[in-house]
């Protein structure tokens, strides 16, 4: 046992969206099943019931969150464009406000460098923030002026009904219970409130292929989730499965995108490396028409 499987605890893990065991084994991801060594070496499977992919043990984190999220903000979000983002929050609260008729309370969940909160308490609403990072929420806190707790969701002990929008982008994917925290957004949004998710699709066109190509190239290595390496994904959803677990705590979806992004595959030097990056491009570009894209965006509304 090396010393970063000594980081995690190896948990046997059922589908939180069936409640039963995988059965599709999908292949090896990180440490020696990753080009760059990162991370550990885990098994990646895939519920034959709604299709839902994750690690079977699951890794969890000795160390807690801050196992892999206590870096700084600017140092994880390198590649995001801030300047954009905040321009992008603008249009998505009008979004908002637009599907639930108002402005009123919002609550984002993972409000990473805090630019939603910012733009939501200078456009009027009441607005807190839930960020695990010690890092992150001291930052999303100075730059918005709102409240940003530490604690999940299912801790923080809001009343029933009390939102009337609850974000969730780039977030479930991160999360270990991703069923108990859906159950208890249902709870807590309003009937009529709306949710916002966004997550990687991972039975995309960039997936299907990606895991294609590795065993063409003769290894049992895919290219799903990251559970012990940046950006730290240890829930893989589909349409199948995002549907069934909305459904399951009665939200509906009322808008509903697939689109393929940027591509996934970092800049490197080399010539396979080239061919790689330049396959993936295309990948991405075809993607992004029809519904075999690399991201899945909805607003579902609580019924």
């Amino acid at each position: 046992m090396t010393s970063l499987t000594k980081m995690y605890k190896w948990v046997p893990q059922r589908c939180p969206i069936c409640d039963r065991p995988p059965t599709k084994y999908l292949g090896r991801r990180g440490g020696s099943a990753h080009r760059e060594q990162l991370g550990v070496e885990t098994e990646i499977w895939r519920c034959g019931g709604c299709g839902l992919t994750f690690p079977n043990p699951m890794p969890m984190p000795v160390g807690g969150l801050d196992q892999h999220y206590a870096v700084s903000p600017d140092s994880y979000f390198e590649h995001h464009d801030t300047e954009n983002k905040t321009k992008n929050a603008v249009d998505f609260l009008t979004q908002a406000e637009a599907l639930v008729g108002s402005k009123g309370t919002l609550l984002d969940i993972g409000a990473g460098r805090g630019e939603l909160l910012h733009a939501g308490v200078k456009l009027g609403w009441k607005v807190i923030g839930i960020e695990p990072s010690a890092t992150f929420a001291a930052h999303a806190a100075k730059l918005s002026g709102a409240e940003v707790r530490r604690e999940p969701v299912e801790q923080c002990g809001f009343p029933s009904s009390s939102f009337d929008v609850v974000i969730l982008g780039a977030v479930l994917e991160h999360l270990y219970n991703p069923d108990e925290t859906i159950q208890e957004i249902s709870r807590i949004l309003r009937p009529g409130g709306a949710l916002f998710v966004d997550v990687p699709n991972e039975r995309g066109l960039y997936f299907v292929l990606g895991n294609l190509y590795q065993k063409l190239r003769g290894r049992d290595w895919v290219v799903n989730l990251a559970p012990t390496f940046s950006p730290f994904h240890v829930f893989g959803f589909s349409p199948k499965s995002l549907r069934a677990l909305l459904a399951k705590h009665g939200l509906r979806p009322e808008r509903w995108f697939v689109y393929g992004g940027v591509s996934l595959v970092p800049a490197r030097t080399g010539l396979l490396s080239s061919v790689e990056r330049q396959a993936a491009k295309a990948v991405t570009a075809i993607s992004n028409v029809g519904s075999l894209g690399t991201y899945i965006v909805t607003w579902a509304i609580k019924q």
